[in-house]
């Protein structure tokens, strides 16, 4: 998957513009060094692909292991990166080995094993506690993750609440720019200039993004840089401009594109339909096979009476394709409008699920027909 490609083309539609394409812009990409780190696996640790696909290999809690020192995203889960084994095309959740962070529902012991508690202290409701990987079941029945190492020590985990955040995700950036840095605030727009702060500010950040938030900033600024980052300010809704300030260690770069939305492609040319399943008519255009991706927010079934049967649509977010003949019309406009599914390519974000079932499908072309 070509992020680059994905990223820039996800900023056109800030523009309004519903179809993507690479644009004549000459940029220059600095790629940061890699570089690696010893760890301590805190919780046994299954080993995937950069697909997020379980592979062969495992490694086993208190064992030490080198990773290359930027993590990355695998997935839409929340607080939940992967580091790299150095030299190998295998991944473990951060999890494993940072942890991450919950706070305590009720106040609880730790234990060492089910019947025999690490000590006498009683931690406080509402301490937040560091968690390594998945809960074990102990042979009581109950379930505990591991809170401490190198010894075996564990909390309840009916006593924990969900995940609130990880050390993996925070970190301390200082600003570097002579002329300081804008605060953007994340409201209903990204683009509101809170106030400037100088040189040589430290802030405390819990996320590093790239994609259209990202993007937007960077419009602003007039900074045209390829897989530009913002920071998010622990504990807000506002965001810092990655190139003016210094962070003390990478981040998983999180793409906002693709955590938030769906994007598909057009690997063929394609027929455009309503919602009652009647395919509209172009003259004889269709949507035609092309590069780059497109933006979709539903998939649902729906009847299609010229082929008396039910099948699954993406519908469209934006209203104005490339058409099949230029020569003619160079694009459609298709307004409200759906793409068979298997007529399409899944390329990037949420996998969406059906919105409806096969029968909802049904009634609502019996009732469409009583009209």
């Amino acid at each position: 998957m070509n992020k680059k490609v994905v990223t820039y083309l996800t900023a056109m539609l800030l523009c309004a513009a519903s179809f993507w394409a690479i644009g004549d812009r000459q940029t220059t990409t600095v790629q940061a060094a890699t570089h690696t780190l010893t760890k301590t696996v805190m919780h046994n640790a299954q080993a995937y692909s950069r697909l997020g696909k379980k592979v062969k290999g495992s490694y086993p809690a208190f064992s030490t292991i080198i990773v290359d020192d930027q993590l990355v995203i695998i997935g839409t889960q929340p607080h939940a990166p992967y580091y790299k084994i150095a030299n190998k095309k295998r991944y473990i959740k951060a999890s494993n080995i940072d942890g991450v962070k919950r706070k305590l529902t009720q106040n609880s012991y730790v234990y060492v094993s089910s019947r025999q508690k690490a000590g006498t202290k009683v931690i406080k409701k509402g301490s937040t506690i560091t968690t390594y990987g998945s809960a074990y079941r102990f042979k009581n029945g109950q379930l505990y993750y591991r809170v401490s190492g190198p010894q075996r020590q564990y909390i309840k985990a009916k006593n924990l609440g969900p995940v609130t955040g990880s050390s993996t995700e925070e970190t301390t950036v200082t600003v570097i720019n002579s002329r300081g840095t804008a605060i953007y605030k994340d409201e209903d727009n990204i683009d509101t200039i809170n106030k400037r702060v100088k040189k040589g500010t430290k802030f405390r950040v819990d996320r590093c993004e790239e994609g259209s938030r990202a993007e937007y900033i960077e419009n602003i600024i007039g900074q045209f840089v390829p897989n530009a980052v913002i920071y998010r300010i622990k504990g807000t809704t506002h965001w810092l401009w990655g190139l003016d300030v210094k962070a003390n260690k990478k981040l998983p770069v999180h793409d906002y594109n693709a955590e938030n939305f769906t994007y598909i492609r057009f690997n063929q040319d394609v027929n455009v339909y309503n919602a009652d399943g009647t395919m509209q008519d172009h003259h004889g255009q269709k949507i035609r096979k092309q590069g780059g991706s497109f933006k979709v927010n539903k998939l649902l079934y729906i009847w299609v009476p010229t082929e008396n049967k039910v099948e699954l649509f993406y519908h469209l977010v934006g209203d104005e394709f490339y058409s099949t003949h230029p020569e003619v019309s160079e694009k459609i406009e298709v307004g409200d409008a759906y793409v068979k599914q298997n007529e399409v390519e899944f390329f990037l974000g949420i996998k969406l699920k059906p919105s409806n079932t096969v029968q909802d499908a049904l009634n609502q072309a019996k009732q469409n027909n009583s009209n």
